[in-house]
């Protein structure tokens, strides 16, 4: 059985999906997407009670199942004795988040995708004028990294220097999702961890328990070589993402309540356990559930410990959604760290896509782990279906984010780049059946468009059966055009007319499969992914260009094999490059089995025309991966953990290294 990649381009409404599969449309099924407004509580006392009776809800003998929790000394025996907790129990109960692939864009809808570049900080951006923060930002003939347990300044030239590095304390060697944005002449570093336990800084009396995750803060000022730190602020809570509009950060963290947890260790104890674990349910306070923040000025000095948001601004959705508290915080880094805004909704969170005036953060709702009920596209999503829940908010505002709706699709999302919004209708890709069903037997994909209509996000568009028994591995948006790839052995473009009734106007067969599309204007496509065998063995990896300027007769163009390797940009968007006043794309390559002598970036020329020529390889002497490539109007930089390798983007010749302070 030959397997298919698929390309699906769509006019009117915009939807780009890159992933495995076959494709077959049902324009008759009915919609399964849903609206849910969400409504503010009555009084602090009414959230409390929410929290209260959902951890109840939650309890088992083994903790909280939508929450997460603690051992403590105080676990219990079938006789109700104090037992040791279980070394690496894991009480939170959290599912898995499918691994994010995907790419996405803005452009023009007559004459096809138009080429998109960098965002104004050096990083491929989803959206312009929306920056994203990144490892690495290039700005002002500086380039700023985060790596080392420092962030590093390094000068944007032919033989780069390193003229300033300062060490942020807690951050390890390796940025370890550690990234940061540029406002101004600031610095925003974002630093996800781990509290060590014991009491809140500044005296605050809450006690944290070990292990849980808090999201740090740093601000510092780039105004001149050396970065100088200004404050720090502390959130309880995971890091999910965080997205640049002018000056205006909004921040996106997901707290779960941390109690402590009683469980059996013997035969027997489950219903003691379980009588503790509600006590403290009923027992608990808004200061152990909700966010808390400690911000500090640069000498110690405590600046704000408390809650990171009031009660008057949290809200809720008609069902109940779980104990985690989605918190989303505008900044003013160029005023410091101090929040003009906090909004939060009692659900949680798993990726944030952003426009120029909406925020959306997602979350899957994850069916019965097990054996699989097949996709019935005609009907509306089962209980053992994972389904997508998306909040809107409103960032127009350089101050404030105001929450706009509620909507859930079948299916769950890839990546960020499933979503795009245009013409005030959001679009959301996503695959219809659990990951963890290995046979892929069901799985299809689904495009959703979304409209805000009276506080809730309403379903104007669908189409369904996208890719059978293919999963979505990547998802392109350029206006009000879209394109679909489904991968299983060989690589078909589907090209499919979405206004209206959705029709499928052009298909293309072709080898081996893309993870990333990127735009190149005139009509043309990049695909960056594997080359592969008839029988779906990969060879290597490859660049293909497409022609979509004809939707009934897509064209490949050209495709370029680079032999035994791979890139960090078939999964991660950012680390990828484009010029469209070159035609030049670069991004990070690792040669398989490579020894010695590293390759740090590739140059590839692509013609008006759409054909492939490699200009060269930079090399990197830094012994270390190269996971950022970065341009300007002279050079390109590879950028890894431990330095900075620079060339010239014509020859791709190397012209200076420098490595970063340890």
């Amino acid at each position: 059985m030959s397997r298919r990649r698929t390309l699906i381009v769509a006019g009117t409404v915009t939807a780009l999906v890159a992933g495995f599969g076959a494709f077959q449309l049902l324009p008759g099924a009915a919609p399964t997407a849903h609206a849910e407004g969400l409504v503010p509580y009555d009084s602090c006392a009414d959230l409390l009670q929410y929290y209260r009776g959902e951890l109840r809800e939650t309890a088992t003998p083994y903790g909280f199942g939508q929450g997460g929790g603690y051992a403590t000394g105080g676990a219990v025996d079938a006789a109700g004795g104090p037992v040791k907790a279980a070394a690496g129990a894991d009480l939170t109960g959290a599912a898995p988040m499918p691994a994010a692939a995907g790419a996405a864009a803005a452009g023009s809808a007559a004459a096809g995708p138009a080429a998109v570049g960098n965002g104004e900080t050096g990083t491929n951006v989803q959206e312009h004028g929306v920056d994203e923060p990144d490892v690495a930002k290039l700005r002002g003939g500086r380039i700023v990294v985060v790596t080392q347990g420092r962030l590093q300044v390094v000068t944007a030239e032919a033989k780069p220097q390193l003229v300033g590095s300062l060490r942020i304390p807690g951050l390890a060697d390796r940025s370890n999702g550690s990234e940061l944005l540029l406002v101004g002449d600031r610095a925003v570093v974002v630093v996800p961890g781990w509290r060590d336990g014991g009491p809140g800084n500044g005296g605050a009396q809450r006690t944290f328990p070990s292990g849980s995750p808090v999201t740090r803060l740093v601000l510092l000022d780039l105004s001149t070589d050396q970065p100088r730190l200004l404050e720090e602020a502390t959130y309880d809570g995971q890091y999910v993402s965080a997205r640049l509009v002018g000056g205006t950060v909004r921040l996106v963290t997901t707290t779960r309540p941390q109690l402590p947890v009683v469980y059996p260790q013997r035969a027997g104890g489950e219903r003691t356990a379980l009588a503790a674990n509600r006590r403290t349910a009923a027992r608990v306070e808004l200061a152990d559930v909700l966010p808390h923040v400690v911000r500090t000025a640069a000498d110690g000095t405590t600046l704000d410990d408390g809650s990171a948001v009031s009660c008057d601004r949290i809200s809720h959705a008609a069902a109940p959604a779980g104990v985690s508290t989605l918190l989303v915080t505008t900044l003013r880094p160029g005023s410091g760290l101090g929040p003009t805004d906090s909004d939060a909704v009692t659900t949680d969170g798993d990726l944030v896509y952003a426009s120029a005036d909406r925020l959306y953060v997602a979350t899957s709702r994850w069916g019965t782990v097990g054996p699989v009920e097949p996709v019935d596209f005609a009907a509306g999503p089962s209980r053992t279906e994972v389904t997508t829940q998306i909040h809107a908010f409103d960032t127009s505002s350089t101050t404030t984010t105001r929450y706009l709706g509620t909507g859930t699709v079948p299916g769950y999302v890839m990546g960020r780049w499933a979503l795009s919004s245009y013409d005030g209708v959001l679009r959301v890709a996503t695959t219809r059946q659990p990951p963890w069903d290995g046979s892929e037997s069901g799985t299809a994909a689904s495009i959703v468009q979304l409209a805000e209509r009276g506080g809730v996000l309403v379903e104007t568009g669908r189409i369904d059966g996208l890719g059978r028994g293919e999963r979505i591995q990547a998802v392109r948006y350029f206006g009000n055009l879209a394109a679909v790839v489904t991968f299983r052995q060989m690589d078909p473009l589907f090209l499919v007319d979405l206004g209206g009734r959705p029709r499928l106007l052009g298909e293309l067969k072709v080898p081996g499969f893309s993870t990333y599309l990127h735009p190149l204007g005139g009509g043309l496509l990049l695909g960056l992914g594997q080359d592969a065998t008839e029988r779906g063995r990969s060879t290597g990896m490859q660049l293909s260009v497409y022609d979509v300027s004809d939707l009934a007769h897509p064209v490949q163009v050209d495709r370029l094999h680079l032999g035994p390797g791979s890139t960090v940009a078939m999964q991660e968007s950012r680390a990828f490059t484009y010029d469209p006043a070159r035609r030049l794309a670069l991004f990070p390559f690792q040669l398989w089995g490579a020894t010695g002598q590293s390759v740090g970036a590739v140059g590839v020329h692509v013609s008006a025309t759409g054909r492939l020529a490699e200009v060269g390889r930079l090399p990197v002497y830094v012994r270390t991966p190269t996971n950022r490539v970065l341009l300007d109007a002279a050079h390109l930089y590879a950028v890894g953990d431990r330095g900075v390798a620079a060339g010239d983007p014509v020859t791709m010749l190397r012209t200076g290294e420098v490595e970063f302070a340890r």
